[in-house]
């Protein structure tokens, strides 16, 4: 559980939500529910993009012996 990505969209979804409450408790609920919006399809973008970047680390570091040789 000490995957950094997966504790990032578990601070993003906590800040979330309390955005929302407190744009609920000021009458603001339309702006709040946009602003949750844009924060959801932000925080589904950034963890997308994590998810490619370990990937992609991933098979640079299994393939790094293939990858000096061919430098070479």
């Amino acid at each position: 559980m000490n995957n950094p990505v997966v504790l990032y969209a578990t601070a993003l979804i906590t800040l979330v939500r309390g955005r929302a409450e407190q744009a609920r408790r000021e009458g603001r609920n339309e702006l709040g529910a946009s602003a949750i919006e844009w924060a959801i399809i932000s925080a589904v973008v950034v963890v997308l993009a994590l998810a490619i970047a370990a990937a992609i680390r991933g098979v640079v570091d299994n393939n790094i012996g293939d990858i000096e040789q061919g430098a070479n």
